[in-house]
C-alpha cells in the first residue's frame, strides 16, 4: 500500500495477474473437461461400430460423434492456443513488474547507504528494501511458472491439433467408407440418392443434360442357386466393374438393389448412354448379360422419378424381347 492507504501501480498489476492466473486456472479445468468428453464419444463410437458388428448402417451415426468431436478438439487447440498466449503475456509482464521491484530495492539501497552514512543503521528503510526484493524475487518466481506453464500450454495445443487431424482423417475415411457398398464399390443407395439430386441441381443450373442409366443383372439368382453366393458376389464384382469402365471418373455408380445399378452419366443423350452398355445385354460377349433401361432428366423430375422412369424403361425392354 502506499501512504494514501490505495495499492501502488505494481501492487494493481500483481492483483490483475493473480485475477488473470485464476481466469486461465478456470480455463484449464475447462478444457480438461471437454478433453475428458472428447475421450468419452471416442469410446462411444468405437463401442457403436463394436456391438454392430463393424455395420456401415450404424457409421452415419458414429461418424457424426467423431466429425462433432474432431471440431471440439479443434477448439481446445485454439483455447489453449490462446492461453498460451495469455501466459506468455503474464511472464512478460510479471518480468518488467520484477525489474521495477529491483531497481525500486536499488534505489532503497543507495537510500539506506546514505542513511548509514550519516547516522548509523536506518532499520525501518533497511526492513522496506528487504521487503522490495522479496516481492521483485517472488515475482521472477512466478514470471518463470508462467513461462513452464505457457510452454506445458503449447504443447498440450499441439497434441490437440495432432489428433484433430488424425480425427478429421478417420472421419473422412468414415465418410467415403459409409457410402459406399463393400462388394461392389459402388455408392450406397441413401448416399447415392442425395449425390443425384445434387447431380440433378448442376445439370438444371449449367443447362446440361443427364441420364440415368438402370441395370439389372439378368440370372443373378440362378447363379446362386447353382454355383453358390461366392460365386454371385463375383458375378456382382464383374458386372460394378465393367459398368466403371465404360463410364467417366466422375459419372455415379449406384447400387440400389441386390442386383440392380443405376449409372448417373451427366452431359449425354440417351443415345450415347445406350452405345457405352450396349454389348452386355444378352448378345453380348461377356459370359454375363444385364437388361438396361434409360431416363433422361426433365424440369419437375426428382430422383425416385428419374429412377422409376429409367426401371419401366428396362421392364419395356425386357418384354421386347
Amino acid at each position: 500500500m502506499g501512504n494514501n492507504g490505495k495499492p501502488t501501480p505494481d501492487e494493481d498489476d500483481d492483483q490483475a495477474l493473480s485475477d488473470g492466473d485464476q481466469t486461465l486456472s478456470d480455463r484449464d479445468q475447462t478444457l480438461s473437461d471437454r478433453d475428458q468428453q472428447a475421450s468419452d464419444e471416442d469410446q462411444a463410437a468405437a463401442d457403436l461400430d463394436l456391438d454392430h458388428g463393424g455395420d456401415r448402417e450404424v457409421y452415419a451415426e458414429s461418424t457424426s460423434s467423431r466429425a462433432a468431436r474432431t471440431q471440439e478438439r479443434d477448439d481446445v487447440s485454439a483455447a489453449r492456443d490462446l492461453t498460451a498466449q495469455e501466459r506468455d503475456t503474464a511472464a512478460i509482464r510479471r518480468d518488467a513488474i520484477s525489474l521495477l521491484h529491483d531497481e525500486v530495492a536499488a534505489t532503497h539501497d543507495r537510500e539506506a547507504a546514505a542513511a548509514d552514512a550519516q547516522d548509523g543503521v536506518a532499520d525501518s528503510r533497511a526492513q522496506e528494501m528487504d521487503e522490495v526484493r522479496a516481492r521483485a524475487l517472488a515475482g521472477r518466481v512466478r514470471a518463470a511458472q508462467d513461462r513452464g506453464r505457457a510452454m506445458r500450454d503449447r504443447e498440450k495445443a499441439a497434441h490437440d491439433r495432432r489428433r484433430a487431424a488424425q480425427d478429421r482423417e478417420q472421419a473422412a475415411y468414415d465418410r467415403r467408407h459409409a457410402g459406399t457398398d463393400e462388394l461392389t464399390g459402388a455408392r450406397r443407395r441413401g448416399v447415392g440418392i442425395e449425390e443425384l439430386q445434387s447431380e440433378m441441381e448442376r445439370s438444371r443450373r449449367h443447362g446440361d443434360n443427364l441420364v440415368a442409366a438402370y441395370v439389372d443383372v439378368d440370372g443373378l439368382k440362378a447363379v446362386n442357386d447353382s454355383k453358390g453366393h461366392i460365386a454371385g458376389d463375383r458375378l456382382l464384382r464383374s458386372v460394378a466393374d465393367t459398368l466403371r469402365s465404360r463410364m467417366r471418373s466422375y459419372d455415379l455408380l449406384m447400387r440400389i438393389g441386390g442386383d440392380e445399378f443405376l449409372c448417373v452419366l451427366p452431359g449425354v443423350s440417351t443415345d450415347d448412354a445406350r452405345r457405352r452398355f450396349h454389348d452386355l445385354g444378352p448378345a453380348g460377349p461377356a459370359p454375363w448379360s444385364i437388361s438396361l433401361g434409360i431416363s433422361e432428366l426433365r424440369d419437375s423430375d426428382r430422383a425416385q422419378q428419374l429412377i422409376d422412369r429409367a426401371d419401366q424403361d428396362l421392364l419395356e425392354t425386357r418384354r421386347r424381347r
